[in-house]
């Protein structure tokens, strides 16, 4: 039978039915049942034949063994006292499975009397209290198989030099598990428990962190925590900040060097001030503060609540691992990108201040007049752009370590690169300003003289932007330029135009047309 049918006849708030909600920190959820006995056709529990309340609990599988002090005998309408010995054969059960990434969910009840409702009633007593004495039904292992593109696109993420972690709030056994099946969780890899973690001192768990890859029964407070040291975002800056979050009884003087996640000072001194970036999913409620804290948040776009969604910078839409390798190719092609349009359009600018500062110095009429320096800007500007914007991303930017967070837009590299072909291009350009015209066989300073310095600024320019295809110390520029069209095109679409502006612009534009020779 379908389980919401089940729901609806075995669940009615209006004769008292009520549900305690899973949270993060219980690990587990309740139903009272004010009539006690399961819908027919129900998985039926011990004892279902009562008709007096019951409350139904269900969660991870350690935490409510913590809180059985009976167990349903198997097969029998019975129930047995919970002892040592029982308690350690149902603890390997559990272990067991989880060795086997399979998630434990443990079942259990507790049937209540009048007073027990009473006090529940008054507010006398909290449901901690309520799920207590609870008879132990059945423990369930879930297996939630890997997607297969998983274990490939973490290999990825450490290939590209990003350090995966998994911080969840499974059993220690099954988060090694499943960390070790997607390869998450590597030789000589740390894995932890949420409350291990949360007794470490700041100085501790920087010993700590290189090593760190699971975290296991954490809260979202431990993935808040975790975030926080990392990058140093939304660690406190003074002592009322810090005094806010740590409220009494603890003290600035004695516990701000030992309470997670540290204070500012502290975590400059302690990691010399270089910050990590951090990126960091989640799809509960509960994710917002560290999904906020972190540099890069992503929220699921199928099973996110809102709150996750709008607390993050990136929905991935699937749920998949896979679409945030997508999401870092990208990334890094589309700054790549960037660093090669600055690449150009530096040349063009230093290139062309040169050569008009230079032709003022000697002389010379500004050797390219205010229509020919619209042209050029076209050039640099949105058709440069829109041919080194555009390329597309490559395989090969994941097998790269990623930028420092302090590295500079305008790498040494580029500055090297900028600095040789604007040297050529000043070379070049100045030959023909003083020079060109005698051995051009036209008179100096001339539209003739002056069309051809134009024409062979232009031209320098199209072959530069070839150049700043590399941002880096790759030779060949012509690498993947056949998946590129736009740039193709562009690059066909300028020479046509220049050549009918040399050719037919006349007094417009004041060149002339020129011969081969």
């Amino acid at each position: 039978r379908d389980y919401r049918e089940l729901r609806r006849e075995g669940f009615e708030p209006a004769r008292g039915d009520r549900i305690f909600t899973f949270t993060s920190a219980r690990k587990r959820m309740s139903a009272l049942s004010m009539q006690g006995s399961l819908p027919r056709g129900s998985l039926r529990s011990v004892g279902s034949a009562a008709r007096g309340p019951r409350l139904y609990c269900k969660g991870a599988a350690e935490i409510i063994l913590a809180r059985c002090s009976m167990y349903s005998s198997a097969g029998a309408n019975t129930r047995s006292v919970l002892g040592d010995v029982e308690r350690r054969s149902v603890e390997e059960v559990i272990a067991h499975m989880a060795r086997n990434a399979l998630r434990c969910v443990c079942l259990a009840h507790r049937d209540l009397d009048e007073r027990t409702l009473a006090q529940l009633d008054r507010g006398e007593l909290g449901v901690d209290s309520l799920e207590a004495d609870l008879t132990l039904d059945a423990i369930v292992g879930i297996k939630d198989p890997l997607r297969p593109d998983v274990p490939e696109a973490v290999r990825m993420c450490q290939r590209a030099g990003i350090f995966v972690r998994m911080v969840t709030g499974d059993n220690i056994d099954t988060a090694k598990a499943i960390a070790a099946e997607c390869g998450i969780l590597t030789a000589g890899g740390v894995a932890m428990e949420g409350p291990a973690f949360r007794r470490m001192t700041p100085r501790e768990l920087d010993a700590v962190l290189p090593r760190l890859q699971v975290l296991a029964r954490s809260s979202p407070e431990d993935k808040f925590a975790l975030v926080s040291r990392l990058n140093g975002h939304a660690l406190p800056r003074d002592r009322e900040a810090w005094e806010e979050r740590h409220p009494a009884p603890l003290t600035w003087e004695h516990d701000r060097d030992r309470m997670l996640p540290g204070h500012y000072e502290e975590w400059r001194e302690a990691r010399g001030g270089v910050a990590e970036v951090v990126g960091v999913t989640g799809d509960g409620t509960n994710d917002g503060p560290a999904l906020r804290a972190a540099d890069v948040g992503l929220s699921m776009g199928l099973t996110g609540t809102d709150v996750a969604k709008e607390a993050s910078d990136i929905v991935i839409l699937d749920d998949n691992f896979a679409s945030i390798v997508r999401a870092v190719l990208w990334g890094r092609s589309v700054f790549d990108n960037i660093r090669k349009f600055l690449q150009f359009q530096l040349t063009v600018n230093v290139v062309a201040l040169t050569l008009t500062f230079l032709s003022a110095v000697t002389g010379y009429d500004p050797p390219l007049n205010a229509v020919m320096m619209l042209w050029v800007n076209l050039i640099m500007d949105t058709m440069g752009a829109l041919a080194l914007g555009t390329e597309m991303p490559e395989a090969s930017l994941l097998k790269r370590r990623p930028y420092r967070r302090n590295a500079q837009l305008v790498s040494a590299v580029m500055w090297r690169n900028i600095a040789v072909q604007s040297v050529f291009q000043i070379g070049l350009l100045v030959y023909l300003l003083l020079l060109g015209g005698e051995d051009f066989g036209v008179e100096p300073g001339s539209t003739k003289h002056f069309t051809i310095v134009f024409n062979a600024f232009v031209f320098c320019q199209v072959f530069n932007e070839f150049n700043a295809r590399s941002i880096g110390n790759q030779l060949n520029v012509f690498a993947g330029l056949h998946r590129n069209l736009l740039f193709v095109g562009i690059v066909v679409l300028t020479v046509l135009t220049q050549w009918f502006i040399v050719e037919y612009g006349g007094d417009f534009t004041r060149t002339v047309a020129l011969s081969q020779e």
